[in-house]
């Protein structure tokens, strides 16, 4: 964009839109002054929406306050004062949708998704290209659609959705740009690129694991003990806990071992991006097993900072050692692309069909947790070609009760549950009800709150939450055909146990697997039973 710090682009369009820092508009190399903020919202909003967007839906973000009939006029006199200022048309009509023209607009947080998921996902540091990296790490750096606001809740949900995404993408990319300038001896690079990532999440431990690798990788125990000491105050401060024990022993490692060559990092995920109708789905794979697993996330999830917990690591390294097992982000979650509408089960077996499309495995078994287990059972009986078999945890069919189905909280209460939840929202919200073994943890608690915190924004996880209040599978369940293990703890306070024999009791020739314990999340309390039952159902 002529006139504003970003990367070049081989093609011009006819609008250029920069939407990190303050929004500007650039029409053939021109900057032109849009008069309304909500141009640049509406431009912005269609932009990173994949398809056409309803008007009324349009008319609800832009004026929420607004009659749906005024909502609709006033839309439609943004769209003539937008393209009249721009002196172009940028905007199409599909049915009773708008949707930008293809090919006639391009914006620099696009472009950047674009480059930080194919940098993320290289295999080799020299695919990397630095300079070019750090140009869009400058620019990324800008707040997301600085100074747009106009008293409207649902846009600023979907604003802080989107801000949350790209920091996640943000520093996945500064991380790779570290790995790449580090290999090549450029290391006061990879320091200043390293502090902008703690600048970003000062209380990020694998952040400070990474500045204190660059200090060993130079020989610099004093800039290894500055950096460990750094992390310990700022965990201190903020939660009053200790660095975690991955922390702890890379430090010990690089103080004990400075005279080596090298140093090794901590094993971070290698995350890699399927492709989707709905976006990009996030994904890595650990193990090298014959059979792969797919564990099917429940509401929450970022698969990088999930692994930052020693339970669930522990957990999923046990499962690794006799699977290839695949971890994910269910869309609208994480590192994928956040959502447009509510989530459905049909939604996550889609997840789980491009993974594994994407991973080139023909057939796994699915394992599926709380909301996961729906998405699970529902490719299980679209597309059994797919599905080796189930093992189920903690889920249900139906998310709501019904006469015929007492298990499960009615749809007021649910609603009034969800409101709780996201009103906690940035904190260890729920953590009593989904692992009361964990609840007076302090790690736990840090833990649980961080994870909430970037895993989607409020807004994101009550789309997700939506979608499970209005699900119900139990005319399908007949129709699971594959070998099914269903596992449940007696006191969980989630999703009642009876929820769980129902399942067992509906699936054709399932294997009924009661637990004991309180702990909705499978890798909390006693999960030794747990892995065992997987490994000699799915061993076989």
């Amino acid at each position: 964009m002529p006139g504003r710090d970003r990367p070049a682009s081989d093609e011009m369009p006819a609008l250029a839109l920069q939407l990190f820092g303050t929004p500007a508009a650039v029409v053939r190399g021109h900057e032109v002054q849009l008069p309304l903020q909500r141009a640049f919202a509406l431009l912005a909003y269609l932009a990173l929406h994949h398809g056409p967007v309803p008007r009324a839906h349009l008319a609800a973000l832009l004026w929420p306050d607004a009659a749906q009939a005024l909502g609709r006029a006033r839309l439609r006199r943004l769209v003539y004062t937008l393209e009249a200022t721009l002196g172009c048309k940028v905007v199409g009509s599909e049915g009773d949708g708008l949707a930008l023209l293809a090919g006639a607009v391009e914006t620099d947080a696009l472009q950047f998704a674009r480059f930080a998921r194919h940098a993320v996902a290289s295999q080799a540091p020299a695919d990397v290209e630095p300079d070019e990296a750090r140009r869009w790490i400058s620019l990324a750096r800008r707040p997301f659609l600085q100074g747009i606001a106009f008293e409207s809740g649902t846009f600023d949900d979907w604003l802080k959705s989107r801000g949350i995404e790209h920091e996640h993408l943000l520093q996945r990319l500064i991380e790779r740009v570290v790995d790449a300038l580090a290999g090549s001896g450029e290391f006061a690079a990879a320091l200043e690129l390293a502090e902008t990532l703690l600048s970003l999440d000062a209380c990020r431990e694998p952040s400070h694991v990474l500045l204190m690798r660059l200090h060993a990788l130079q020989g610099h125990s004093a800039g290894v003990e500055a950096a460990y000491t750094r992390c310990a105050e700022v965990l201190r401060a903020e939660f009053g806990i200790r660095p975690g024990p991955q922390t702890e022993a890379a430090y010990l490692r690089m103080t004990q071992d400075l005279q080596r060559s090298t140093a090794h990092p901590v094993e971070r995920p290698g995350v890699r991006f399927a492709d989707s109708a709905a976006g990009a789905i996030a994904y890595t794979v650990l193990g090298a097993g014959e059979q792969a697993m797919v564990v099917c996330p429940g509401f929450v999830g970022h698969i990088e900072l999930a692994l930052e917990h020693p339970p669930f690591r522990a957990c999923v390294q046990a499962l690794a050692r006799r699977f290839r097992v695949i971890l994910f982000d269910r869309r609208g979650l994480g590192l994928s692309e956040r959502l447009g509408a509510a989530s459905t089960p049909a939604a996550l077996a889609q997840d789980i069909t491009a993974i594994l499309d994407d991973a080139k495995v023909p057939r796994a078994w699915l394992f599926g947790s709380s909301e996961g287990g729906l998405g699970a059972m529902c490719l299980a009986v679209d597309r059994p070609d797919r599905v080796a078999g189930l093992c189920l945890f903690g889920s249900l069919a139906r998310g709501c009760a019904a006469p015929d189905y007492p298990w499960a909280l009615p749809a007021a209460a649910y609603d009034v549950w969800l409101a709780r939840l996201v009103a906690g929202w940035g904190g260890p919200v729920g953590i009593e009800t989904f692992a009361p073994s964990e609840q007076d943890d302090a790690a736990s608690r840090a833990w649980w709150a961080r994870l909430v915190r970037h895993a989607a924004s409020p807004g994101g996880l009550k789309a997700v939450l939506d979608g499970l209040r209005n699900a119900d599978l139990r005319q399908e369940l007949a129709r699971i055909a594959v070998p099914t293990l269903v596992m449940h703890r007696r006191g969980d306070r989630a999703v009642r146990f009876e929820a769980g024999e129902h399942l067992a009791a509906a699936i054709p020739g399932a294997v009924w697997h009661p637990l004991d314990g309180a702990d909705h999340f499978w890798w909390s309390g006693d999960s030794a039973p747990v892995i065992d039952a997987i490994v000699k159902f799915a061993g076989h």
